[in-house]
Order: C-alpha cells, then sequence, then structure tokens
C-alpha cells in the first residue's frame, strides 16, 4: 500500500467554506481510498455568495483565507494548489456532438488514446453560449465510422469519430468572481480544477457497484438542487432545479412566525421529513426575537411544512428522472445528499413519492482515522469529492473531463503537484551547559504535544 499525491479541495458554499486536505492511498493498482490530514469550515457572510455565485469577493475571499489557515495548521502543510467547486443559477449543461476524421486513417491505424483526448479537447474551445466558458466535457458514447453507441472507442478501426457530449459550461463572469476571491485570500494561490459542485459530491458519496448498475445522485443545496444520473460508469443526465434548503427555511419562517435564523436552527434540531407519526400536543419553544418569550410552535406544524416542500422536491427530481429515459435502468435507485439530506427520514418521504430505493450519501472510502470521522458528514462531501478529482479520474475513457486552470511545475517532471511540509522555524541550539547539557548527552528529546 503506497501513498500517492495530496489534493485540497476548497467548497465554496451559500452558507460555509468547507475545505479539506487528503492523500491517496494506492492498494496495488487501484485507487483505494483517500486519508484526511487536515479539515476546516467556515461560515460565509449572508449575501457573500448567492445562488451558488460569488457576490462579495473580499468577504468570501477572508472566508476562505481563515479556512485555509486552519486546514493547513491542522495537516501540518503548506497549501499552495486547490481544487475549487463552483455551482448555481449560472450553470448550463448542453448535449452536444461533434466528429472529426482521424490524421492517422489513411494508414488505417486502429482509434488512440490521443485521438480521443484530442477530440474532448476541441470542445474546451466550442462556444457554447455567448459569455461562457466550457469547463466539464462529458463524454456520453462514441461513433466510429457507421458504429454508433460505442462505449470504448480505442482500439477500433476507423476513418471519422465523433462522440455524443455533456458540455457543463458557467458564466465567464461568476468564473472570474471565485478566481479573484482566492487571489483575495492568497495571491500566490493556484487552482488546478474547477469542478461543478454535484460532479465533487457524487465522486464522495457513490460506490463503484452504484456508479456502474446505475444510480440517481440528487444534492439538496441551499438555493438549488442537483441531479446527476451514472449508468454503466457514465454520467447519462445532469439537471438543476431552482430550489433547495433555503425554501424549506423560508417556508418555516413564513408559516410559524419567526425570522430564517431562527427557522433554519428549528429545520436543524426538530425537522422531520414525515408527519404523520408526529403527536398532535407536543410544542417547540424556539426563540424569535430578542428580548421576547420564545413562541410555541406545534412540531407537528413543523414536520407538515417541511414534508410538504420535500414532496415537491421529490416530485421534481422523480419527473426529470422519467424524462431522461433512464428510470428503468438505475437499479441502485436514489443517493441523497447535501445539507438538507440531514433531516430526518428524508429517505422514507423520497421512497414513497418516487417508488425508488433511496439512502442518505456520506463520503465513503476514507482510511478510518479520527479527522475521518469529523468528515464523515454532508458538510464535507463536497471537499472530499474534490480532493477526489485530483487524485482519480472522473472518466478512465479520457485524460479529463476537467478544463485544466493552470500549469504547475513539479519534481522530477510529475503531473502530480505536492503540498509541501511546513518548513520547520530553525531554533537557536540550547548553550550545552545545566540541564540542557545532560539532557543533550544522554539523547533526551522534547516530546512532540502537536495537536490536529
Amino acid at each position: 500500500m503506497a501513498h500517492d499525491k495530496i489534493v485540497v479541495g476548497v467548497d465554496i458554499g451559500s452558507t460555509k467554506i468547507a475545505v479539506i486536505a487528503a492523500q491517496g492511498i494506492t492498494s496495488g493498482a487501484r485507487q483505494s481510498n483517500i486519508e484526511i490530514l487536515g479539515f476546516s469550515e467556515v461560515p460565509v457572510q449572508l449575501g457573500a455568495v448567492v445562488n451558488g455565485s460569488v457576490e462579495n469577493i473580499k468577504q468570501v475571499g477572508s472566508a476562505i483565507r481563515e479556512a485555509l489557515a486552519e486546514a493547513s495548521s491542522r495537516s501540518d502543510l503548506d497549501i499552495g494548489v486547490v481544487n475549487v467547486s463552483f455551482s448555481g443559477a449560472h450553470v448550463r449543461v448542453t448535449p452536444q456532438s461533434d466528429g472529426v476524421i482521424r490524421p492517422s486513417a489513411s494508414t488505417g491505424d486502429e482509434v488512440t488514446q490521443r485521438d480521443v483526448d484530442q477530440l474532448v479537447d476541441d470542445m474546451y474551445r466550442a462556444k457554447i453560449q455567448p459569455n461562457y466558458d466550457v469547463l466539464h466535457v462529458l463524454p456520453i458514447d462514441f461513433v466510429v465510422d457507421n458504429s454508433t453507441g460505442v462505449r470504448e472507442p480505442v482500439g477500433r478501426t476507423g476513418i471519422k469519430l465523433g462522440a455524443n457530449f455533456l458540455i457543463v459550461s458557467a458564466d465567464n463572469q461568476s468564473i472570474q468572481r471565485t478566481k479573484k476571491s482566492l487571489l483575495e485570500a492568497d495571491p500566490h494561490l493556484k487552482f488546478d480544477k474547477l469542478v461543478y459542485s454535484p460532479l465533487a459530491t457524487s465522486l464522495a458519496v457513490l460506490t463503484d457497484n452504484e456508479i456502474k448498475a446505475g444510480i440517481a445522485m440528487v444534492d439538496i443545496g441551499d438555493h438549488t438542487t442537483d441531479l446527476i444520473i451514472y449508468q454503466d460508469r457514465i454520467i447519462r443526465h445532469i439537471a438543476s432545479f431552482p430550489i433547495g434548503g433555503r425554501h424549506i427555511t423560508n417556508d418555516l419562517a413564513t408559516g410559524c412566525g419567526i425570522q430564517v435564523e431562527n427557522a433554519e436552527q428549528l429545520k436543524k434540531e426538530y425537522g422531520v421529513a414525515v408527519s404523520g407519526d408526529v403527536p398532535l400536543n407536543v410544542e417547540i419553544l424556539v426563540n424569535f426575537l430578542a428580548g421576547r418569550a420564545p413562541k410555541q410552535v406545534l412540531k407537528k406544524n413543523v414536520a407538515l411544512i417541511i414534508e410538504e416542500r420535500l414532496k415537491e422536491i421529490a416530485a421534481m427530481v422523480y419527473a426529470e428522472i422519467l424524462k431522461s429515459g433512464h428510470h428503468e435502468k438505475l437499479i441502485g435507485g436514489i443517493v441523497l445528499s447535501g445539507g438538507s439530506a440531514d433531516i430526518d427520514e428524508i429517505e422514507v418521504l423520497f421512497e414513497r413519492v418516487t417508488g425508488m430505493s433511496v439512502r442518505v450519501g456520506f463520503p465513503e472510502n476514507l482510511a478510518r482515522t479520527v479527522k475521518a470521522d469529523a468528515v464523515s458528514n454532508s458538510t464535507f462531501a463536497t471537499a472530499i469529492g474534490l480532493a477526489w478529482a485530483g487524485i482519480k479520474s472522473i472518466d478512465p475513457r479520457v485524460r479529463s473531463v476537467c478544463k485544466p486552470e493552470v500549469v504547475v511545475s513539479h519534481q522530477n517532471g510529475s503531473n502530480n503537484y505536492v503540498q509541501e511540509p511546513k518548513k520547520k522555524e530553525e531554533k537557536e541550539e540550547p548553550k550545552k551547559s545545566g540541564r540542557f547539557f545532560w539532557d543533550n548527552l544522554l539523547g533526551k528529546k522534547e516530546e512532540n504535544t502537536d495537536e490536529y
């Protein structure tokens, strides 16, 4: 078992910045799991990130700076390169087809990995929409001459090579604000990949068996709910809905006559997705205004409000799954992620609405350590997925489905960047007299009291 490179993921969310520093662990020729080296979570001021898009560069930059410092302290690393998440209403997913005449076709050579990678690279230069940049090129299937629906084109003989893609693009101005917030945090900070948040989350919470058998990953974020459908290890469909956990919170604030921050706390502490078994006479005391007595709220009413909004989200997700045409192929059913996936009995509600098997997803394939236990929850799922995106291939058929953001020089010409351990401050050697003299003579060392 060998240790691979170290990757740092920075998840920029609407309410918090989550950072994970992790190192890949390879068993034989296979990537088995990752070890968590450091982590942090820092809140973002309200309104600094809206619908997944950075709006206040200074506030977000300050939160990233604090989060990186905390993660650096816990991991004992000088963090210089990161993978970063992006999401929100500005993201577009577009089906696209393209093809080329292979330069080597006249010799009758087989399709090579270089041919496939070149076809994918060409798609990054395509202009899908004005003022939008292509950030992910996700192949669905390939066409080699007259053969369609080809899963693995390498090794086939043909003149024409084409493919059907899902192109994930994002508003250029929003991307630039994300980059500027990183530079605000640290002018020397570089980033290797921008990764669509739901895609990163799926890397963390889905198992290899689920991705092969067919699975729908549903990420219920603060402002949006995102859907990614995998089948036979290929991303087949992506969709996003402008409704999420914030809408549940706003419903509670309106229905109970309390402020949004109190409604968010109410949802987290007492929220239940299924109201049927909640007693009618259980009351909850909710603080709603400084200097006022707490308000009495029926737990049954809280459950009813949450249940109705979650039914709407589940119905939208199920309608999109049916629309995709992959419903019958999703043997694994649905995996739920995101902050609202922590609501009690949410999987029961989704099963009732969709008729599919449902589980709540938590980060998979973590080396069992104290630090891993601390981050095995929905808060860090996307950040852990960002670390995975720097360690394993999102689609093994192509070199990369992420647009490269920077070129980093590495030791020995390697393509793997390395986060450097912190440089230890040189201390003046103690004079050889008294107690220090005898300690040095006997080889006695100071005990290590560092904590992660």
